[in-house]
């Protein structure tokens, strides 16, 4: 027995149909374009900020109520660096790095918040610290040495 059209529940198109090939090759030209359409490039929602203009080597450290870990840390030659930090403690935090005409620092980070600063260090010593008043007085600081080259 043959179905009547009115009571077939398929939908058609009018449109021709598009081969399972090329609808294949049009979906990563659709991620890449809309991948193009992101935000503005500012991510201070997510607690990021960048100083300088491309990012160096990543070095990792967190940011605890009264003190840097790690406290002390050494790279082996001076380039460009990111320092990306956590705050990990329970209040405001930042990170600053000073010395050899050097003075960067993130932004003030909130609780669970994380941001780095990019940095093109020489050899020598360099003073790690939390600006906020009175967290350096606390403890909160550190040093950082570049290795001599």
């Amino acid at each position: 027995m043959r179905s009547s059209p009115q009571s077939d529940s398929r939908i058609r198109s009018p449109a021709p149909a598009v081969s399972r090939g090329v609808r294949y090759l049009l979906l990563p030209i659709a991620v890449l374009a809309l991948a193009g359409c992101g935000g503005d490039g500012d991510d201070s929602a997510g607690g990021t900020t960048t100083s300088g203009a491309a990012a160096g080597t990543p070095v990792t450290m967190s940011l605890v109520d009264y003190a840097l870990e790690p406290k002390t840390v050494q790279l082996d030659a001076a380039g460009t660096y990111t320092l990306q930090v956590t705050n990990d403690g329970q209040t405001q935090h930042a990170l600053e790095i000073e010395g050899n005409g050097i003075e960067e620092e993130t932004d003030t980070l909130s609780p669970g918040d994380s941001g780095e600063v990019t940095v093109e260090l020489t050899a020598g010593e360099y003073e790690l610290y939390c600006p906020i008043d009175g967290h350096r007085a606390n403890g909160m600081e550190g040093t950082l040495v570049v290795a001599g080259g």
